[in-house]
């Protein structure tokens, strides 16, 4: 088996995520997209991962790439059929490549904040075995405005009524950061608008209490990171049965 991973920026990666596939024996091909590399054909790929990045989805004059990740993710959910993870940006694309609507929060969202899955997520296969209410990290500015036809909300926030999305019962979009690891925050603050954002929301201590917050609830996290690789691994292999 063989998944694609699309990286806007080389320090936002799959984080916890690669240990996982690794021991699912599972191999990865990654477009760097910092670094110019193409998109390839998708024929080779049980499941696409999109990967969060401080651009916006409508930067396209900036990021020009950006006009064919939407096509190639429509494409890959909508004539491909291939499970699909977008976190944060990735989830914004997965919105709007399929006909939904991003715009900016009225202030970020940055912390470690609490999520509740709704009714419809508590029910979902991604989301088996997670409790109602999870602590998670957020690190955002925008947010899915309007989902795509066929949409469905499987948690939201106080501050973000999307926090995850089905479309289907192969895409996934989550808005929260389950992919961290012990150098996650200080990989991220290295981004200028991240730094920004998240100084404008906790202040100029803001990246030592997030460090110790995470620490805090580090391992609880990945236990969570790897309830979701483990329900999404399922509903790969049942795509790639039904396939063939």
């Amino acid at each position: 088996m063989k998944f694609l991973v699309i990286k806007h920026v080389v320090v936002e990666g799959l984080g916890i995520f690669e240990k996982f596939i690794s021991q699912a024996g599972i191999a990865i091909d990654t477009v760097e997209l910092e670094k110019g590399d193409p998109f390839p054909n998708l024929e080779n790929y049980e499941a696409l991962w999109v990967m969060g990045g401080p651009m916006n989805v409508d930067d396209e004059l900036d990021y020009p790439w950006l006009i064919e990740e939407k096509a190639l993710i429509q494409k890959a959910v909508e004539n491909f059929k291939i499970p699909y993870i977008g976190i944060c940006l990735g989830a914004q694309l997965l919105a709007v490549a399929l006909g939904g609507e991003v715009g900016p929060m009225s202030a970020p969202e940055v912390g470690l904040l609490p999520i509740t899955l709704t009714q419809t997520g508590l029910n979902d296969s991604l989301m088996s075995g997670l409790s109602e209410t999870l602590k998670v990290l957020q690190w955002h500015g925008q947010e899915v405005k309007k989902l795509p036809l066929g949409s469905k909300v499987l948690a939201n926030s106080d501050h973000c009524h999307i926090q995850a999305f089905s479309v289907g019962k192969l895409s996934y979009g989550l808005q929260f950061h389950s992919e961290i690891t012990d150098i996650t925050v200080d990989d991220w603050i290295q981004i200028p608008e991240y730094r920004a954002d998240l100084e404008r929301v906790l202040g100029s201590e803001g990246t030592r209490d997030l460090k110790q917050a995470v620490s805090l609830q580090f391992s609880m996290m990945n236990t969570h990171a790897k309830l979701l690789f483990d329900n999404f691994l399922t509903i790969v292999k049942e795509q790639k049965n039904t396939m063939h």
